[in-house]
């Protein structure tokens, strides 16, 4: 019945993801040295994507001012995308205001938070359940692959043309980019949902599910575990590091490639592990990648951000993965209900973090201590943060049937399924 929006949904998802990394990684490190931004700028603008979740608490709201659902889609999308067209403008006029240049990172942010859970109740009763896994990893592994050209076209603009020019030249494609996709969600057929009398307070009678509530506290447990270093690993990498821009280039299409293979690997098997082992699986991996920037220096980053690359692509594809449908699962109607929920306490440890993140680098950023930094130190405390998220996972009760299998029982299914 929605097929056409399933395919709809692959190319606006791999556009967007084109579009999206321009805001991401080494090119928004770069224009944070060309704005030259406060750690805690850094900090917070890196993290918008996770604490602008805090605006879809008021998700429900949404159907008071637009009705339709994917009217409310369609032009949530349209303005937020829009805004950054700010960005080559104030480029041009060469407006030096760092609160310029974060207007249209915190309008989009906020905005496509919402368009985010408003698509993915949608996306709930588009996609039939037992086709949701290798949807979705296709889906992934295709956005996957106009990341990996979008990381390859951004390093070589970075490496070859004057700063200026670069942020120019990405930031005026990625804004057409994004104009576009908002006109592919104009073109879903987004099913609508027959809501009662929505209130402001409604998101809270999610709570009284018990292993909804029990997976609320994993999210604030690990995102706050993630986002309090997570804005600084390019940060370090650009300013530093050093890292040449072709180097971050040759990286990024080597995580993308394998990310591609492992989305699809990790869709076609997910259903046999079970989404909690298989996201058990991920964040263990995901425990080695602030370890090995607690440990890299300008003598030893190039084989070690190899290594990080390689590490990253199994991890995160097996959680971005398995969360998604693990939180379908566990979700009851209306579904927006329990999205903006998840999404509010994510982005409330979205936002602690960021500013815990922010203030401890401010303070620390000049320590050396032999060859390591502030930096490195920030990285071990972020590792630490994740062991103690991985710990809590473990033992997290979500009622699920499946029952948990050990790290090497993963691998070794892993394994006959590849030879098969």
């Amino acid at each position: 019945m929605y097929n056409k929006t399933m395919k709809l949904s692959v190319l606006e998802g791999a556009l967007y993801t084109l579009a999206f990394n321009a805001t991401q990684g080494f090119v928004y490190s770069t224009l944070a040295l060309y704005y030259d931004f406060d750690p805690l700028l850094v900090s917070v603008l890196a993290v918008l994507p996770a604490t602008s979740q805090l605006i879809q608490f008021l998700t429900p709201m949404i159907y008071k001012l637009i009705p339709s659902k994917q009217k409310a889609i369609f032009w949530l999308a349209l303005i937020a995308r829009t805004g950054f067209i700010v960005l080559p403008i104030s480029i041009i006029a060469r407006i030096r205001n760092d609160v310029i240049v974060a207007i249209p990172f915190v309008v989009f942010n906020i905005l496509n938070s919402l368009v985010g859970s408003l698509w993915t109740s949608a996306m709930k009763n588009i996609v039939p359940e037992e086709q949701r896994n290798r949807y979705f990893g296709m889906r992934n592994t295709i956005a996957t692959f106009a990341g990996l050209i979008a990381w390859v076209l951004y390093s070589l603009i970075l490496q070859y043309f004057e700063r200026e020019l670069a942020l120019l030249l990405i930031y005026s494609v990625s804004s057409v980019i994004f104009i576009v996709t908002a006109y592919l969600l104009y073109l879903h057929d987004i099913p609508e949902t027959k809501v009662a009398e929505y209130s402001l307070l409604m998101p809270l009678g999610t709570l009284k599910n018990k292993k909804f509530r029990n997976f609320l506290l994993f999210v604030f447990i690990w995102n706050f575990a993630i986002q309090f270093a997570g804005p600084f690993f390019s940060y370090f990498e650009v300013s530093q590091l050093k890292v040449p821009y072709s180097y971050l280039g040759v990286l990024n299409v080597v995580n993308s490639v394998l990310a591609m293979f492992f989305y699809t690997f990790y869709g076609k098997v997910t259903s046999n592990i079970g989404e909690k082992n298989m996201i058990r699986y991920g964040i263990t991996l995901a425990l080695g990648i602030p370890f090995l920037y607690s440990i890299m220096t300008p003598n030893n980053y190039k084989y070690l951000l190899l290594i990080d690359v390689t590490v990253a692509a199994m991890a995160w594809s097996a959680i971005n993965l398995a969360y998604f449908t693990l939180l379908l699962k566990i979700v009851d109607e209306p579904s927006e209900v329990y999205i903006s929920m998840h999404a509010f306490v994510a982005g409330v440890a979205s936002l602690i973090a960021s500013l815990a993140g922010g203030f401890t680098l401010r303070a620390i950023k000049n320590v050396v201590i032999g060859n390591l930094t502030g930096y490195n130190i920030m990285f071990m405390l972020a590792f630490v943060l994740r062991l103690g998220a991985l710990i809590y996972f473990v033992k997290m009760d979500i009622g699920e049937s499946q029952r948990p299998l050990r790290f090497v029982e993963i691998s070794q299914i892993f394994l006959r399924r590849h030879k098969e």
